[in-house]
């Protein structure tokens, strides 16, 4: 089975992630059928995917969830929080044998208590028990032209036409192979014109334990019946007349949509091991390098055949390159899907009512992108549901909505992704960050509101007075301020002390490739993302003004702060009459870095620095030049 144990955990994980979301579906909207009919579906893979890999313990407590949602689906089971919560316990629990077994540790976890507890809810009185009739489980059917004139046909001819309800058994496995015995058998002694759900449904098991069918034959029901439950795992088959009043003529609309809906499905996508792309990427990344490696050789040699024949490869580069991106790319929904659960959890261990809204979660970036985000989300949520939404007392005498709502926004404008994560609560208050700030020794003279603010990003910076298990330690925001900077990105926080605070994240769709801005600062060579340039202005040393919190140019009318790149590097300076300032956008604010000369704009593949480097903040990795020099990668955000 060693073979198939990639596929089973990532199928497993798809599976969890699915139940997950249903089951809070299912607890806003107790009534809906449909979520109850998926959850169970779905609930039942993932049983006989354990089942069939050998995880007995997996199994077993999927195969007693079952029993809970089978009581759902009969209404025997009135669904309520609590029962969601230990629902939601299981699935910890089978989220944790998961990872062990991906770990190759295949050691049963003690699901006694669980199985107990799902055991307890599972034990129903006789009278509230609802038994099916064989005329409730016959469900209507509606027909189409070609099925209604084989029907008629039939009855002309004095064929018997019966419908027909199978029922598996409930510990079932791979129901569709049952399914399939069944009308192989029948058709051996009839014809078979019509099944609910339809054929296709049942061959990928997208049906629960029962499925019905149409049968035209010259037997008798017992002989059908007899037929059908020779198949083992068959619980019971009803046989009865087709009802010609009870089942009637699809119209023209509903025709079509079946004609549609009977249209087999082919799978459009393939799974690929993610070492794979990673070469991919890195040969493509290669293939950039040596490309101008090529230019450089041709412009330094003048050879003009090379040239156009070059302008041909670069094309058929910057092609394959989107082509690698493009496929790296997967959407933010992947990291978002996770926090629904964790805000219910959460706001019910703190007694408050909160919504989590979730917009704009196609957004694509780079995978290695969104397996980082994940991290950082999980502070910012925590945050906002301990610190930032009132409890209900708080927010009904404040004349606010006694639910709390927390938005998770993401959008992409041009090649950045821009994350909004946003919360209605009672804001953050300067006063309280700078009389912190005060009792740590950090000074605050000079800064605006704004500034003051994000001093919450500081390394054990918290204004949490009490330690507590969701927050207060003062690491989060210092982790998600590092994060998003190692991610080529810049966090950034607006507020308003009663009305909430929104945290806005930038990050670039991509870290393998970009297009960068090559300059000069004394005799080194750098390489500054587009990405964070606004505009590049050639000045005078004359333009650059003095304040009292340091340098600053004038831009649109707005006093901008201004950083010579050699002091920051520690670089000699050099004396030229005229410099460049080159201004950029980190978060909301704009910055100038003044820097010699400029070299020009090229497409640059990102290295990393490697182990030894790892803590030094001011670039975000290494590029090779087309000359063959390697160049460092400024990071503006750590400069600033």
């Amino acid at each position: 089975m060693s073979q198939y144990i990639t596929m089973f955990l990532e199928e497993s994980r798809e599976n969890l992630q699915s139940l997950n979301e249903n089951l809070l579906e299912l607890e806003k909207q107790p009534s809906n059928i449909n979520t109850i009919n998926e959850i169970f579906r779905v609930a039942h893979t993932l049983k006989g995917m354990a089942a069939t890999m050998g995880f007995t313990g997996m199994s077993n407590l999927t195969h007693k969830m079952e029993n809970i949602l089978e009581l759902f689906k009969s209404k025997q089971l009135n669904i309520n929080s609590e029962i969601i919560t230990l629902l939601f316990q299981c699935l910890d629990m089978l989220s944790m044998m998961v990872e062990d077994i991906e770990e190759g540790n295949v050691e049963e976890h003690d699901t006694s208590e669980l199985v107990e507890r799902l055991h307890m809810f599972s034990i129903v009185k006789d009278e509230l028990a609802i038994t099916s009739t064989e005329s409730t489980k016959l469900e209507t059917m509606k027909f189409d032209d070609y099925e209604w004139t084989v029907i008629k046909n039939a009855k002309e001819r004095k064929y018997s036409i019966y419908q027909i309800f199978v029922n598996l058994a409930k510990d079932c496995l791979i129901k569709s192979a049952r399914a399939f015995l069944v009308i192989k058998n029948l058709e051996e002694k009839g014809e078979i014109i019509k099944t609910l759900p339809i054929i296709e449904k049942i061959e990928e098991e997208e049906f629960d334990s029962s499925f019905q069918l149409v049968f035209i034959t010259k037997e008798s029901p017992e002989a059908i019946k007899k037929i059908i439950t020779g198949v083992a795992e068959i619980e019971d088959a009803i046989v009865q007349p087709l009802s010609i009043d009870n089942n009637y003529k699809a119209s023209i609309e509903e025709q079509s949509q079946q004609i549609f809906t009977n249209k087999s499905k082919i799978n459009q996508s393939v799974r690929v091991d993610i070492h794979r792309l990673d070469n991919f990427m890195n040969l493509v990344s290669e293939l950039v390098i040596n490309r101008t490696r090529l230019e450089q050789i041709s412009n330094d040699h003048m050879l003009m055949d090379l040239h156009e024949t070059l302008e041909q490869v670069a094309r058929i580069t910057t092609d394959l390159q989107d082509l690698v991106l493009k496929i790296r790319m997967l959407p933010i929904e992947r990291v978002f899907n996770r926090f629904p659960r964790m805000v219910r959890d959460l706001s019910k261990e703190l007694g408050k009512d909160i919504e989590l809204v979730i917009q704009g979660q196609d957004t694509e970036l780079d995978r290695t992108v969104v397996d980082e985000l994940g991290d950082p989300f999980v502070h910012l949520i925590r945050n906002a549901v301990d610190h930032g939404i009132e409890s209900k007392d708080e927010r009904i005498k404040k004349g606010k909505d006694p639910q709390g709502i927390i938005k998770m926004i993401a959008s992409q404008e041009g090649n950045k992704a821009i994350i909004r994560i946003e919360d209605d609560g009672k804001g953050i208050d300067p006063e309280v960050i700078r009389q912190k700030a005060v009792e740590k020794e950090i000074k605050v003279d000079g800064l605006n509101e704004e500034e003051i603010i994000n001093l919450i990003f500081n390394q054990g910076f918290s204004t949490n007075d009490e330690v507590t298990d969701i927050s207060g330690r003062g690491v989060g925001m210092d982790v998600v301020k590092r994060k998003i900077s190692a991610l080529g990105g810049n966090i950034s926080v607006k507020s308003e002390v009663g009305l909430g605070s929104t945290f806005i994240i930038h990050l670039p769709l991509t870290l393998s490739i970009i297009q960068a801005l090559l300059i000069k600062v004394a005799t080194e060579t750098f390489a500054i993302s587009l990405g964070f340039i606004e505009k590049v202005i050639s000045i005078l040393p004359q333009d650059i003004k003095s304040s009292h919190s340091g340098q600053v140019f004038i831009y649109r009318e707005q006093a901008i702060p201004v950083i010579r790149v050699n002091e920051k590097l520690n670089l000699p300076a050099v004396k030229n009459l005229e410099q460049y300032l080159i201004i950029i956008k980190v978060g909301e604010k704009l910055y100038g870095l003044i820097v010699d000369s400029l070299i020009g704009q090229q497409e640059i593949v990102i290295k990393p620095l490697g182990k030894s480097l790892i803590n030094v903040n001011e670039y975000v990795g290494a590029t090779i030049l087309g000359n063959g020099l390697v160049t460092l990668i400024l990071d503006p955000g750590a400069i600033i």
